[in-house]
């Protein structure tokens, strides 16, 4: 608004003066200067209304991005919200133009983001952690991490088993990341976490070193996927509940790790502190509690909150067990071309559609040996290996 202020104010001068030129001036030349004059007046006029309107479309266009972004935030549920996560997390990556970067995010997201420097390279190796060890803990299963189950149906149309599986595995995925980059350096919103000191711990130790941030990576995965209770919704209550079992998860991974110091190699004392493990772990163990998941049966969303399952209510919940609705489907369609790892496992991946045998050659060291008979040098043949790998039809 400043600069039509200024606009107005440069247009009243130049009509004030018109004004004393016209008044200044001979009596032939009066009735020319009078017509000028108010060609004068009705072209500033002009300007000034092209001007108001020009700012009034300018901030009604904004008004409308604005309003817009803030609607479209608050219409999409936390349900919605979590799943669209997670089906980016097993989608193809693309480079988002957003602060996420990797991630098309919400609006919320996107705050997050911007605010703390280092979480979206946490959402990449979180985004890394879940598919790599999902594929590598059902590589031989029929379902073997794809979220498409025949046609345009993907796996988060309904709540299958394998749907409270990869809700799970993200949300353990995105602790695992947060914690170990806070431990890292690489946010500027945490640090190491301060752990106490067990009482365990003998004298001989030192509670010290730089422990993984569990804390803040599970108040990160929390916000991130929204995980809030939600009463009257069984679907984003059973999927808040299977996240936090991927939380849990990842909790029971803390391990103590100890460094030795001491004259000579001796360890007349340690310095401790509580370092996440390896993902595999919690992988294989949420693999576990996805075969021994249980099946509910779906709430009404009318149905009110005392008729839910009492599994789903925050208070009474116990965040180790998963829970899915409906039975999963067959996922054959999506094993052609698969590797098998032997025809008994053919029999199954392949749905009865049989398999091919490709006789595969490779080269490995063999008869290795020290050379003249001394040490530390080695020399080694290398020989031929036939292996036949069996892949569906």
């Amino acid at each position: 608004m400043a600069k039509g202020t200024r606009t107005d104010s440069l247009v009243k001068v130049v009509l004030r003066s018109d004004r004393g030129n016209g008044e200044g001036g001979s009596g032939a030349n009066s009735g020319s200067s009078s017509t000028s004059t108010s060609n004068r007046r009705k072209e500033g006029s002009f300007q000034q209304k092209t001007i108001f309107t020009s700012l009034l479309i300018l901030s009604a266009v904004c008004c409308f991005i604005e309003c817009n972004d803030v609607i479209s935030s608050k219409g999409e549920t936390p349900t919605q919200s979590a799943k669209n996560t997670v089906m980016a997390v097993f989608s193809p990556m693309t480079k988002s133009p957003g602060p996420c970067r990797y991630l098309v995010g919400t609006r919320k997201q996107n705050h997050q983001c911007r605010r703390d420097i280092g979480l979206p390279e946490a959402i990449k190796e979180a985004r890394r952690l879940a598919v790599t060890h999902c594929e590598e803990q059902f590589r031989y299963d029929r379902w073997n991490c794809s979220i498409e189950t025949r046609g345009k149906r993907n796996i988060f149309k309904k709540v299958y088993r394998e749907t409270a599986f990869v809700h799970a595995l993200t949300a353990a995925a995105i602790t695992h990341a947060v914690a170990r980059a806070c431990a890292e350096g690489k946010m500027t919103k945490c640090q190491c976490a301060s752990e106490r000191k067990p009482e365990a711990t003998s004298l001989a130790w030192r509670w010290g070193g730089c422990s993984d941030n569990l804390k803040h990576g599970k108040r990160v995965a929390r916000n991130f996927l929204e995980l809030q209770p939600k009463a009257g919704d069984p679907v984003a209550e059973m999927l808040r509940h299977d996240s936090e079992v991927g939380i849990s998860a990842i909790t029971s991974a803390m391990t103590d790790r100890c460094k030795c110091h001491g004259v000579s190699g001796s360890c007349s004392m340690k310095t401790c502190w509580r370092r996440l493990g390896d993902f595999n772990t919690t992988a294989a163990l949420l693999r576990t509690k996805y075969h021994l998941a249980i099946r509910k049966i779906p709430v009404n969303n009318k149905t009110s909150r005392r008729s839910a399952p009492r599994d789903f209510r925050p208070r009474d919940a116990v965040y180790d067990q998963l829970y899915y609705f409906e039975t999963s489907p067959t996922f054959c369609s999506v094993t052609r071309g698969r590797r098998c790892l032997h025809p008994d496992n053919c029999a199954t991946l392949c749905c009865g559609r049989g398999y091919t045998t490709k006789v595969i050659k490779t080269l490995e060291k063999c008869r290795c040996r020290f050379t003249n008979g001394r040490c530390c040098q080695v020399v080694c043949d290398y020989c031929e290996k036939y292996e036949d790998r069996y892949y569906c039809k």
